[in-house]
């Protein structure tokens, strides 16, 4: 995972996730980031880095469903989506999100393993959890 910056759309895994959602048809939006969030949540999976930059990205865009901005100031950012209703984050869209971020954090992860003993390593841990919060909630 070719990584940039610490935000949830700044890896090559997440561009290229985004670019697929904004290629989908907008009725099947939604459908697409649940599948994400769902193949990232299986029990006993192992994520890879690749499917976890990617339930990230998923999970950062049901939060942009919530707060109606970009969780981060990425160009890459799914803002197409902005005042629309492609993706709504209902509690149970809400819920799986959440369950794949602590797939993602789950110590035998890849993505956690990749952060270990890095400079940057509680930062980006932050930022997952500042999803896991906004997700809780539901508000900014």
């Amino acid at each position: 995972m070719a990584t940039w910056q610490l935000g949830p759309f700044d890896n090559d895994d997440a561009v290229e996730w985004c670019g697929a959602l904004e290629n989908t048809a907008p009725d099947q939006r939604a459908a697409f980031v649940r599948h994400t969030l769902e193949a990232a949540a299986l029990p006993g999976r192992t994520l890879t880095p690749e499917a976890a930059a990617q339930a990230i990205a998923a999970a950062a865009t049901v939060v942009q469903s919530i707060a109606g901005t970009p969780p981060s100031s990425s160009a890459y950012a799914p803002r197409f989506l902005l005042g629309r209703d492609d993706v709504q984050a209902t509690s149970q869209l809400r819920s799986l999100a959440t369950r794949a971020l602590d797939a993602v954090l789950a110590h035998d992860s890849a993505w956690r393993l990749r952060w270990a003993e890095d400079v940057e390593e509680v930062e980006a841990f932050e930022v997952i959890e500042e999803l896991r919060i906004t997700l809780a909630s539901g508000i900014l």
